[in-house]
């Protein structure tokens, strides 16, 4: 796992310091770590496995935010007394994190003003690629908004392999669908397509990018 930002600029004893205050929590598929709209008392580092960030909107209606790894963290905005988490966690795979109450955190961050530098760093780093989203949701024809998705969430979770760069954690169409505000039949039939032409390969709850740039430049192309 690379350096987690959490961890960034701090001295060894400080990383330890950090670590050794947080508390490890195992998580099975499924399990929620932290839910939209409860109290924001905990900053949790996900160690391993995948999480799906979600949100339900004002009419009721669930959204897939992103999906975070190794390194990320989840619930940032705790450092700050009295906020809410603006989005649920939810375990794609047996996962684990380290996680610390706000008050730890809020003291460890007195001592040590990089953790808060840190967190903050996290929070518009998230941001930014929620930003991006929202403006291929507005601009961009289905195709490539599914195209762009499928590569972000390799660049942020995948590895290579010798098919091509495979996304790590499970993740279905109806969770593709989600990210890039499309129908389940959309989806379906342009991974069909792309993976007949090559471009992908797919299993059960697995994609596998075998040319992220050709995927992208016939979404480009494509009429749908």
């Amino acid at each position: 796992m690379p350096t987690p930002l959490l961890l960034t600029g701090l001295s060894e004893d400080e990383r330890r310091d950090l670590l050794a205050a947080g508390q490890p929590r195992q998580l099975k598929p499924k399990e929620v770590l932290g839910a939209q709209g409860e109290p924001a008392d905990h900053v949790a580092l996900v160690q391993v496995g995948h999480l799906k960030l979600g949100q339900v909107n004002a009419e009721g209606a669930e959204m897939l935010i992103r999906f975070i790894g190794p390194g990320d963290c989840y619930g940032a905005i705790a450092l700050s007394p009295g906020k809410r988490y603006p989005v649920s966690a939810v375990a794609v795979e047996a996962s684990r994190a380290l996680v610390w109450p706000r008050a730890t955190l809020a003291a460890l961050a007195g001592r040590i003003p990089q953790i808060r530098v840190n967190l903050f760093e996290e929070i518009t780093r998230r941001m930014s690629g929620v930003l991006s989203a929202a403006q291929d949701l507005a601009s961009e024809r289905a195709p490539l908004r599914i195209a762009r998705a499928l590569r972000r969430v390799a660049e942020h979770g995948g590895e290579p392999s010798p098919n091509g760069i495979r996304i790590v954690h499970p993740i279905t169409r109806q969770e593709i669908a989600d990210l890039t505000g499309t129908t389940l039949f959309t989806v379906s039939r342009l991974m069909s397509k792309w993976e007949s032409d090559g471009l992908l390969r797919t299993g059960r709850g697995t994609v596998t990018i075998v040319d992220p740039e050709e995927l992208e430049l016939a979404a480009s192309a494509s009429d749908d």
